[in-house]
This record gives structure tokens, sequence and C-alpha cells, in this order.
């Protein structure tokens, strides 16, 4: 589905499933999921921008300088921001996507709170009425799922998960892709947390020779096949993050255990 991962998973991500990525602060998380979105839209895929810590204008920016029509995409309801980063600074009200204003409606997943019980019941409706053909298959990214971290327990995020947004993923028949801070929360909540997702993808960054280098891999694949070894990542010039094709050899790169040790 997306270049991005063509050496890592040869089969590609499907839709009606849940991912997580567990980044380090360090790490080009957020271009990384940009260039996913990037890539998604010029595929012809439909993408959701889902943004918690970003104004949506920065995303717009971004996806602009990948090479986007972005104004257009978003008035074909191609492309949808999300938009909750409101709701956090409470500087303005959420943000309706300009293709979604045109059919007088609003995404499912437009937050005027950060209260989750209130999120379940859109999505417990959408579980139960279905959903349209027009809200199906679409690629789901977020830029930070564990700002809610700081907004509820730790066991609510995962029953909320369990019980609504996994469902709601098969669905809408969505690629959901949250993403988590690693070392914000317990051990226990990411154990929790990666028993409900469908694939687990990690990003690290570490100091060498002065400068920091970045890797991702693929950690694991539920129902295909991976090649779960590291891979450099590259930021562009463009804001755009490529992964090297080759896997990551632990020799001269010096970086000790941590390629093969436990995650943090």
């Amino acid at each position: 589905m997306l270049p991005m991962f063509a050496g890592m998973i040869p089969g590609g991500l499907r839709y009606g499933s849940s991912y997580v990525v567990e980044f380090e602060p360090d790490s080009p998380w957020f271009e990384m999921s940009l260039t996913m979105a990037a890539e998604a839209l010029i595929d012809g895929l439909k993408t959701e921008y889902h943004v918690f810590i970003h104004p949506p204008s920065e995303v717009r920016e971004s996806l602009s300088k990948l090479g986007l029509d972005v104004e257009r995409l978003e008035r074909e309801d191609s492309l949808r921001i999300l938009d909750t980063y409101d709701v956090m600074t409470g500087l303005a009200a959420p943000e309706t996507p300009a293709g979604m204003r045109s059919k007088g409606r609003e995404p499912i997943e437009t937050h005027h709170s950060f209260n989750l019980e209130g999120w379940s019941g859109r999505v417990l409706n959408a579980i139960k009425q279905g959903v349209t053909q027009d809200e199906k298959r679409w690629l789901h990214l977020d830029d930070n799922t564990s700002i809610l971290n700081h907004y509820s327990e730790e066991r609510t995020i995962i029953d909320t998960w369990r019980e609504r947004f996994v469902p709601y993923a098969r669905v809408r028949e969505l690629v959901l892709v949250n993403s988590l801070v690693s070392g914000v929360a317990s051990e226990n909540f990411y154990k929790h947390f990666e028993a409900l997702c469908d694939g687990i993808i990690d990003l690290q960054s570490r100091e060498e020779a002065g400068r920091f280098e970045h890797y991702a891999r693929v950690r694991t694949l539920r129902g295909g096949s991976v090649d779960s070894r590291w891979r450099k990542l590259r930021l562009l010039s463009n804001g755009g993050v490529k992964t090297d094709s080759g896997s990551v050899k632990e020799r001269g790169l010096g970086l000790g255990g941590w390629l093969k040790g436990p995650r943090k």
C-alpha cells in the first residue's frame, strides 16, 4: 500500500485493521506520518490525518511541501484533517473539513472535548447503524494518540479502544494507525494496547558520531509476513522521510545492544 513499507511489509497494511506506532520523542514520527499520508494520497487512497499536537495549518503546509494540492484534496473529500488540536488548546472550535462541510456533515471523529465517554457515543452509533460507502476504506493517522494519557486513566483508554475504536476500524474498513510516545505510560498500558493491534511499528533514535540517526522497524504483523529488521530513516529536504532499502548492520554503527535488546 505505502512505498515506505514496501520492503518491510510485502503484503501491505490491511483495511479493517488497527496498528500502533511507538516512537521516541526525538524520532521523526511527525515527518514519517505526513510522508505516509502523502504517499497514500498520491496513490489515490482517501486519508484522514488526526491532529492532537499540531495545528491543521501546519499539516497543510507540510503536505504542500510534499507536492500535494491540499486545497483540492480537501475540497474533494479525499483528505480530512481531523482537528482535536484546537480542542486541546482551547483556541478555537474544531474545524470541519471542507469536503464534509459541502456535504452538510461532520466527521464522526470531530471531538469537542477530551471526554472519552463522549467520543464513545458517536463511535457506538456508527458501529450499530453502519456507515455509508464514502466513509469506508480510509487511511487514518494520528500525530500523537498518547496525548490522551494526560486526560484519561490508562484503563479507560484501553477499554475504549477495545470496545469502540477497534470495532469502529472494522466497520469503516480503516487502516487505523495510532501513535504512542515511548516511556510516558506504564509498561502494562503498552502491553494491553499492543495486544489490541494487528501490527506494531517502532521508531528509535540514537546519537552516533556526534549526530542523531533514526531507525524504524515493523516489530510484528498479524496474519502476514514482515521483515522485522531495523531500517535507517533519511530526512529529505522537503520534510519527507525515506526508508533505506537495506537493513541495518550493527558492525560499525556503534549502537551497542539496543538494536537487539528489548523495547524501552
